[in-house]
């Protein structure tokens, strides 16, 4: 579930990266950004392009469609400024 949660993530238009402050560890691989458990925590890196308060919302929804109703955490762990 854990590659499914960062594909969602990262096809949204906002996201620039994930974040490596949490991680889930795959045989083989990490996925950057992305633990699954009893909760699902996603930390990311945003785009300046809209509001914090108006993406994040959009986020969560993204991983419930993948993750279900597990409670989803999101922390915005650093911006890109776009020039």
């Amino acid at each position: 579930m854990a590659e499914d949660v960062e594909a969602a993530l990262l096809a949204h238009p906002e996201v620039a990266r994930l974040d490596g402050a949490i991680a889930s560890y795959l045989p083989g691989r990490r996925v950057l950004g992305v633990r699954v458990g009893t909760r699902v925590e996603v930390a990311v890196v945003l785009r300046t392009g809209r509001p914090i308060g108006e993406v994040v919302p959009e986020l969560r929804s993204r991983v419930a469609g993948v993750a279900g109703a597990a409670p989803v955490d999101v922390v915005v762990a650093d911006l890109e400024w776009e020039s």
